[in-house]
């Protein structure tokens, strides 16, 4: 693990900071790259939502969204690493541990567990393979994906991966070669953003220009990979909301057109549980505020009422989430059913409308 440092004036980890950028759209994108689009939000409920879906459908989904998972990683990566970098692995120059380590230091920094190299062998034949420990994943799941993906980018080839828990919380994982579907491979996609100007203005930090509300509710404990929100007690990641969204979308060709609301319905009944990782009593200007931290959109309309709740958001993300969110949120404040439904304009604005049974 490298050394440590923090913002001088905010306090939070220049490794987090240097990483991400906050427009004024709502938006988060990469510091380097304003055209892949990140989100840093709560993640508890990321395998809880996978696993729900495969227990409506009637069988677990688990190898098939690994799968997607390590396709749109390896698309990615490929565009990140550049290809003399990818040269010196594949012809054995570069030491994959060093390498390996830059990764797992990143993978510190914005939430995502532990991560330890155990292994590896590579002499590109069927026994090659790489072993790693990964410490409290924010989501076994979509962790052990996006490893296969970055062996896919590093090493070429396609690649699976099998993960054991050794003992609770601790998971080891080791990849192998594969082959992906077809389907997966022709039509799995990352779309790249084009930000527009916003009219959202955050408190930055008159050091880093992030937003100091990060800093006010965000606790980082980067030996441990573990982000928490000091106010809720839930754990937050840096996400791919284009990878995510991708997911989706694969598992609906894959499993078929009921999919999207399997993912809505999943999301109320764990939010009607509890999970409230922002607090739709606020006022506007507060909830704005907070969908902007996480780089969800720029909200504009949210009304939650005896009748129902309806909410308008440009430049969304993670649609399918959200709008199970503000179901399940109605529906645990007003302790009755709903219906839900909700459009996506071609400018990403998100419009809900749940009505009361």
């Amino acid at each position: 693990m490298v050394e440590i440092s923090y913002c001088s004036g905010c306090g939070m980890p220049e490794a987090f900071v240097r990483l991400n950028r906050w427009l004024t759209n709502g938006e988060i994108v990469q510091s380097t790259n304003e055209q892949a689009r990140m989100a840093f939000v709560e993640c508890d409920n990321v395998d809880p939502v996978f696993r729900d879906i495969g227990r409506a459908i009637g069988h677990p989904i688990d190898p098939l969204l690994i799968t997607i998972v390590a396709r749109g990683t390896q698309l990615y990566m490929d565009s990140l690493i550049p290809e003399p970098v990818k040269e010196l692995i594949r012809n054995k120059s570069m030491d994959i541990m060093s390498f390996s380590q830059g990764i797992m230091d990143l993978c510190h920094a914005i939430g995502y567990g532990k991560y330890e190299f155990l292994d590896y062998r590579y002499e590109n034949d069927s026994d090659d393979f790489c072993r790693i420990r990964i410490t409290k994943p924010f989501s076994i799941l979509e962790t052990s994906g996006a490893f296969a993906g970055v062996i896919a980018s590093s090493v070429g080839g396609e690649h699976s991966v099998t993960y054991e828990e050794t003992s609770p919380g601790v998971f080891e994982l080791t990849t192998g070669w594969t082959t992906y579907p077809e389907v997966i491979k022709e039509r799995l996609q990352l779309n790249l953003y084009q930000p527009e100007g916003g009219d959202l203005e955050l408190e930055r930090c008159e050091v880093c220009n992030s937003p100091l509300g990060l800093a006010k509710i965000c606790h980082w404990d980067l030996e441990n990979g573990m982000i928490t929100n000091r106010l809720t007690g839930y754990r937050m990641a840096v996400l791919g909301p284009g990878l995510m969204d991708s997911v989706f979308e694969a598992l609906e060709w894959e499993l078929g057109e009921e999919v999207p609301r399997l993912v809505v319905d999943a999301q109320r009944r764990f939010t009607r549980e509890g999970f409230a990782p922002i607090d739709l009593s606020s006022g506007l200007d507060e909830l704005r505020t907070q969908f902007a931290l996480r780089g969800l959109g720029n909200l504009r309309e949210l009304r939650v009422g005896e009748d129902g709740a309806s909410m308008r958001l440009d430049n969304s993300c993670m649609q399918l989430l959200l709008v199970g969110m503000l179901q399940g949120t109605f529906e645990r404040a007003l302790g009755m059913d709903s219906s839900v439904d909700w459009e996506v304009d071609e400018r990403e604005t998100l419009r809900v409308e749940v009505k009361a049974l």
